[in-house]
């Protein structure tokens, strides 16, 4: 069991080189998106995390960006845009999370099932992609189901466990804003994840099984 490093860092606004790189926007691809539960880290239950990641590697693809959000087929902004200093995947290997937040003036509103629009990725005042919502791979269940026996207890002080029946490639503790705190790997079954360096708050277990697909649940640290 490895763990790896932190996915969430801070990058400068603007970097001289940006403009020399190349962008192939068909190479990104939305994986999942999940609804998260109204909580003290994420009041108004507007808020969803969006996994994003890559058909292929492409280093030489900008991996920073100043802002994120979903535009509709209408051309209305239904995200709020992310702001400045985040990253992009720049292998397939990478899945990285994001955590979005509707742009509603209604509390507890849940991303819009049969949503026909673009992601849009902007750098300063240019535009880098467009990604088509279409290009869900995976799956485009909006919900994150908490009550999961396999992922207990919940809330917990320090040991997880996670259960399943299929084997699990990897998984990966996100906190509140997007960032990856955790990784573990391995092969089996079976997750006696040992979280006691986690400060008490909301997080989500991000599991990805052999098979390619995936499943977030959301947990609480005492």
């Amino acid at each position: 069991m490895k763990k790896a490093f932190f996915i969430c860092w801070f990058l400068p606004y603007l970097i001289p080189s940006i403009y020399s790189q190349q962008v192939n926007c068909d190479d990104y691809k939305i994986v999942s998106i999940f609804d998260i539960p109204p909580s003290p880290q994420t009041p108004g239950g507007n808020y969803f995390l969006m996994l994003l990641t890559l058909d292929k590697d492409n280093l030489s693809n900008i991996d920073i960006y100043a802002n994120l959000f979903f535009v509709s087929g209408k051309g209305d902004t239904i995200s709020i845009p992310t702001g400045p200093s985040s990253t992009l995947p720049r292998f397939a290997s990478d899945t990285i999370p994001y955590i979005l937040k509707l742009n509603s003036p209604n509390n507890n509103q849940d991303f819009p099932i049969g949503f026909d629009g673009d992601l849009i990725i902007r750098h300063a005042t240019e535009l880098l992609c467009q990604v088509e919502f279409s290009n869900i791979s995976t799956s485009n269940s909006v919900n994150i189901d908490s009550s999961i026996p396999n992922v207990f207890p919940n809330p917990f002080t320090d040991i997880l466990n996670v259960i399943t029946d299929r084997k699990i490639e990897r998984v990966l503790i996100i906190d509140s804003k997007g960032c990856v705190v955790d990784t573990f790997r391995s092969k089996g079954t079976y997750y006696k994840l040992n979280l006691n360096k986690l400060v008490p708050s909301n997080y989500f277990v991000l599991m990805e099984f052999k098979d390619g697909t995936r499943k977030v649940h959301n947990i609480v640290k005492n």
